[in-house]
């Protein structure tokens, strides 16, 4: 059997242990699954990895990091250390794709657009945060949790910017990731602080996985533009 279709199962693998912890509602399953999916991620990718590049070091020692603080559950401030180190991972994700960015000129019709989406974004993301604010115990994790979401929203901004002056298969993967880790984080606050439901779980963790996979994707992506064809 390939290496690679090895390494692909025991991804799934870890997959399903995660599952199968949220199913039996077993803490220790569901941490062992999100640690463990790193392992033959890294292995299936690890002669295109770029070792040297900075920022995708630093968000995968962040991101493993995180995955590890959250072994500490709601113990001392293990949650808000976990939420720290995801915030300065998406700090350097943005900071890669500013890299890659030219700005080009747009129309009004584009600029307006652009506007639209982030008012509507910034609006939705002022709401949840007031709706959370009831449910968090002090002021301390109530301002971790707004600068954890304007850092999502920075990143939203940067996927969006990226893609329409890009058009690239690299731009795809970003806003791709950038939208799934969007969707998990909220997904997830209804978890913590309205409701807790199997279906939301499980939809949260197939797509935090997905984000990571995309992570990767993009980072060992070389940037290339997309003809008009492969965008359709």
């Amino acid at each position: 059997m390939k290496k690679k279709v090895i390494l692909s199962l025991l991804a799934i693998s870890a997959i399903c242990v995660n599952l199968t912890g949220i199913f039996k509602d077993d803490f220790f399953l569901r941490k062992l699954g999100e640690i463990l999916f790193f392992l033959p991620l890294i292995l299936y990718y690890l002669r295109k990895i770029p070792f040297k590049n900075f920022n995708f070091l630093m968000f995968l020692s962040m991101a493993m990091g995180a995955t590890l603080f959250s072994w500490g559950g709601s113990l001392w401030y293990f949650e808000h250390i976990k939420l720290g180190m995801w915030l300065i991972g998406y700090i350097f994700l943005a900071r890669e794709a500013i890299k890659h960015t030219e700005y080009e000129r747009g129309n009004r019709f584009t600029n307006l657009y652009f506007i639209s989406v982030i008012a509507i974004y910034v609006y939705l993301l002022w709401v949840h945060i007031i709706e959370i604010e009831r449910n968090l115990g002090h002021e301390l994790a109530f301002w971790i949790y707004v600068l954890y979401y304007l850092n999502i929203l920075f990143v939203a901004i940067t996927a969006l910017v990226y893609y329409l002056n890009s058009f690239s298969k690299k731009s795809v993967f970003y806003i791709c990731f950038a939208l799934s880790f969007i969707f998990s984080d909220i997904l997830r606050d209804m978890e913590v602080f309205y409701f807790r439901d199997l279906s939301v779980e499980t939809v949260a963790a197939l797509i935090k996985f997905a984000a990571i996979k995309l992570v990767f994707l993009f980072f060992v992506t070389p940037e290339k533009k997309l003809r008009l064809l492969h965008l359709v």
